[in-house]
């Protein structure tokens, strides 16, 4: 019988291949999607005092978040995208300017680019935090790349009013159940094209 380890690295290759297959239209009409489940989320849950949003930069045929940034910031919002502070992550404070100066990024050990910013603030001064995913349940459990960067960043959130954690996917990225270990770090809502999934054991509280 597999261990859970096996199962987790078989499951993680088989749903990276799954979004990866999207064609560019697919991948285009769910990031379109995203900006109408984020409005059905503020309605919701009453979000919309959240000022400090964490985002990403997609990668690997993860959904994209970059219209529902636009969106965020036309409404006033401070965006930030994830910076590697030795095993876990700080927040770097992200602009429209960014989208033209080359200049105000450089790359990190993993060669993946990230914001220029002096003084990254952590993840418990964000009010929402965006964070990609490989794979979740309807329980709040989500499958990461491996790395446990979210995890370990997010580690005492039981202990805390805030961040609100939303896991964005495509729909082909859910599965019935995930086998969850004791540091991982359950999401709060989840949020794809068609779904918004909000974990009740889960949500924020002022």
């Amino acid at each position: 019988m597999p261990s859970a380890v096996d199962f987790r690295q078989t499951l993680r290759r088989q749903l990276r291949q799954a979004r990866r297959h999207l064609s560019t239209t697919e991948q285009s009409l769910a990031a379109e999607a995203l900006v109408k489940a984020y409005q059905g989320l503020s309605s919701a849950i009453n979000i919309s005092d959240g000022k400090n949003i964490a985002l990403y930069l997609t990668n690997d045929g993860e959904i994209s978040p970059h219209i529902l940034c636009e969106h965020l910031w036309s409404l006033g919002h401070n965006i930030y995208l994830p910076v590697v502070k030795e095993q876990s992550l700080d927040f770097a404070h992200y602009t429209q300017q960014h989208l033209d100066d080359d200049t105000l990024w450089h790359e990190n050990r993993f060669g993946i680019k990230e914001p220029v910013d002096v003084s990254p603030i952590s993840g418990f001064e964000m009010d929402l935090v965006f964070l990609p995913l490989v794979g979740f349940d309807d329980q709040g459990g989500r499958l990461g790349m491996g790395g446990g960067f979210y995890d370990r960043t997010f580690a005492n959130k039981s202990e805390q009013a805030k961040p609100l954690l939303i896991g964005l996917a495509h729909d082909c990225q859910q599965v019935a159940s995930l086998p969850m270990e004791s540091w991982d770090i359950p999401l709060d809502v989840i949020m794809t094209p068609t779904q918004l999934i909000s974990i009740t054991n889960h949500t924020q509280t002022d």
